[in-house]
């Protein structure tokens, strides 16, 4: 058999077979396997859907609650897979437009998340999460938090890309009508909120008068805003690191949210609190392993059963002597009793004109609290629908949930 092959090569050879070489072919079919995936022009807002499920924190704690930094971690995990999805692109998380956790969640629930593209821009994205646990008893899910978070699409050298797919919904244009300027207002209440944070910054002075501080009846004692301070200091591994070779946005918001926790334990003297919503969490530096991070806790704003604690994270490259702001963000807590009911706060801030940066932070609470009608309404919206129990269908961008659906 063996002494046929070199006769049958020949024969092949003479009859002009064998002079055509198969590795072209296989090259072309390996370089279409391995090229860029084509970047459409437009994609269905459908077709951008994405479903995660897991039974989240630790086995030993089930069914006492769990804090919000392991929610977050896989708030961003997820939003970053539905945008990577979307773009076919490396992506970047730029923020955490807001969080909102409307039912209590605890150890060993199993939570399922839902996503999908509400806004592309020219390089920037945003994402639509809604949380449902899953009620044992019920054998049903319950929604229970809402999240949009934006992410900028990443070149190979992790440089803003352009050339996002635009959004369509052939089936129900008007919905993605609704969807275009509800971003155009999202963009416009943003601007008026920053431009209202930066005008107390600019203040030549803040005066007492200019400080609404209510329910001062029911406070037993006042706190100054210094006194308030938490600061913890750290530096991240290789396991924390993404596919950007960055610190992971996750590590980052769970750290953010345990600092903020702790800040307002520390303020009531109550262990039984819990975060209940992020607001305005903005990445605006990356973290590496060469970096020293710092956080910086405060309580700027007390209200009856609850309070906001403003988070700011700057990171100082080691030797370099330099210290500059990475990520900030504001988390409201809510103080409880041992059966998690809400419970009165009794400290209050104290106001002191001559502390003026201790004023500007009660200011500027103060405008972010007279923002969040506004905001509730833009960032909160219609649950997303279980995506394998009933069929999606358009939802009202414009819907504002109950006080029915509010924790505690």
């Amino acid at each position: 058999m063996h002494s046929r092959c070199p006769s049958a090569l020949r024969t092949l050879a003479r009859a002009g077979v064998a002079k055509r070489s198969p590795l072209p072919r296989f090259s072309s079919q390996i370089a279409a396997f391995t090229a860029e995936p084509a970047h459409p022009e437009h994609v269905n807002v459908r077709d951008t859907r994405l479903a995660y499920a897991d039974i989240i924190g630790e086995e030993s704690l089930n069914g006492s609650l769990i804090s919000a930094g392991p929610v977050l971690e896989r708030l961003d995990i997820f939003g970053a897979a539905v945008a990577e999805n979307c773009s076919k692109k490396g992506i970047a998380t730029i923020s955490v437009d807001r969080v909102d956790i409307t039912n209590q969640i605890a150890h060993g629930d199993l939570i399922r998340l839902e996503g999908e593209m509400i806004y592309t821009g020219r390089t920037s994205m945003s994402v639509q999460i809604s949380g449902f646990r899953h009620d044992l008893e019920t054998g049903t899910y319950v929604h229970t938090l809402s999240a949009i978070m934006s992410c900028v699409a990443l070149d190979e050298n992790k440089r803003p890309s352009p050339g996002l797919p635009q959004l369509r919904d052939d089936e129900n244009p008007e919905y993605l009508e609704k969807l275009e300027a509800m971003a155009a207002q999202r963009k416009d209440l943003f601007s008026r909120w920053q431009n209202v944070q930066d005008m107390v910054d600019q203040m030549p002075y803040v005066s007492r008068d200019m400080i609404h501080m209510f329910d001062q009846q029911e406070k037993t004692h006042f706190i100054p805003i210094p006194d308030t301070l938490i600061e913890v200091q750290n530096s991240f591994l290789p396991k924390h690191l993404n596919r950007n070779n960055t610190i992971f946005g996750g590590e980052v918001l769970t750290w953010m949210d345990k600092v903020a926790l702790y800040c307002a334990r520390n303020f009531t003297k109550n262990i039984n609190m819990v975060t209940v919503s992020m607001n305005r969490i903005f990445f605006k530096l990356p973290i590496t392993m060469d970096d020293i991070v710092t956080m910086n806790a405060r309580v700027c704003s007390v209200r009856r059963h609850h309070l906001e604690v403003e988070v700011e994270v700057f990171v100082e490259r080691i030797g370099s002597g330099e210290r500059r702001r990475s990520h900030t963000g504001y988390f409201t807590v809510v103080n409880l009793d041992r059966s998690y009911r809400r419970k009165l706060i009794l400290q209050g801030l104290a106001v002191d004109e001559s502390d003026q940066e201790s004023m500007r932070r009660l200011l500027k609470a103060q405008h972010r609290w007279l923002f969040d009608d506004e905001d509730k309404e833009l960032l909160c919206l219609e649950p997303l629908s279980l995506s394998t129990l009933r069929k999606s269908t358009p939802k009202n961008p414009f819907y504002r949930p109950s006080n029915g659906h509010k924790l505690l």
